[in-house]
């Protein structure tokens, strides 16, 4: 991004990067090092100084550059406040449009997506204009919707909740672990359990979007549901959400990072060889490092470990 990106015009944008190079300067002292003649530097200087940008000094014939983290950083906050806000603008302009188009008795039940791009868009659509919650299940192998298109960040800035179910087959692909760990930084709820019935997003819990043939179809199509649909997938949102596991990612006091890490996963019954790869160590080490746990905790097999860590808050 250029100056010019954040409103300066060329002549200004020169003028501010040699302001910046010198301690203080006067108009005839700027113009060459701006590379404009005195008329438009002194033109810039004055814009400039109307921003906030650019300082008089002395005798009010100098100038100064103002601190740019200071000064172009507010620019870039409400430029970017901006963008959000249009991004949110869009989103309902789309919702309006598609709801002013189709058919009415259809639009209030079901709407199909076909096509990896579409389904993209209207998951990132759903995202952006959710109000108060979005709940999603993760399964597999992310394919029309990775986690680069997701818009929970922004959604979570305006205070909507949002939850996650993921199941094994999701944890255990490539980068999975790391991928939690960022969506707990960022203020999503996650929850764990053997397998979730199919991918979802549930929006407001009142609209639904799941891939249309089931939870082994490809990408394409997927089905948007509203109404007393939505509150089915809903409910069965709930269900799940109430006997799943909460995925924690600080680790007890008592306990190393790695091996709370490597009991998450299991726990969340994932194999020796899925937990080796996310947790990046050899199946042996893992395996050695159980072996000490056990050991520690007195148990005999892993299931007495798990009640273990459970017991003492490891995990």
């Amino acid at each position: 991004m250029g100056l010019e990106d954040l409103g300066l015009t060329a002549d200004e944008a020169a003028v501010y990067q040699a302001l910046i190079a010198l301690p203080s300067s006067a108009r005839r002292e700027l113009a060459p090092a701006a590379g404009l003649g005195e008329e438009r530097t002194g033109d810039a200087l004055h814009a400039l100084v109307k921003r906030g940008l650019v300082l008089r000094v002395s005798d009010g014939q100098r100038y100064a550059a103002a601190p740019p983290a200071v000064a172009l950083g507010v620019e870039l906050a409400a430029r970017r406040e901006r963008l959000q806000r249009a991004e949110l603008t869009v989103a309902r302009l789309a919702e309006t449009y598609r709801t002013t188009t189709a058919d009415r008795a259809q639009r209030d039940l079901v709407e199909i997506v076909e096509g990896t791009e579409a389904i993209r868009t209207r998951y990132l659509q759903l995202q952006l204009s959710a109000r108060s919650t979005i709940d999603i299940f993760s399964a597999g192998t992310p394919q029309a919707v990775t986690p680069a298109d997701s818009a929970e960040v922004t959604a979570i800035s305006r205070r909507v909740r949002v939850r996650a179910v993921v199941d094994q087959g999701f944890l255990s692909e490539p980068g999975a672990s790391d991928e939690v760990a960022q969506s707990l930084a960022d203020g999503v709820e996650v929850r764990t359990v053997t397998e979730v019935p199919y991918k979802l997003i549930l929006c407001d819990g009142a609209v639904a979007m799941l891939p249309l043939h089931g939870r082994e179809a490809d990408v394409d199509p997927a089905v948007l549901l509203r109404g007393g649909l939505a509150h089915v997938a809903r409910e069965l949102f709930e269900q799940v959400w109430q006997r799943s596991r909460p995925y924690q990612e600080q680790p007890h006091a008592d306990i190393d990072t790695v091996d709370a890490h490597i009991l998450r996963l299991l726990l969340a019954g994932l194999t020796d060889t899925a937990v080796a790869g996310q947790v990046r160590l050899s199946v042996r080490t893992v395996q050695r490092r159980l072996q000490a746990l056990m050991a520690r905790a007195d148990a005999t097999t892993r299931l007495q470990l798990g009640w273990y860590a459970r017991d003492r808050g490891w995990v």
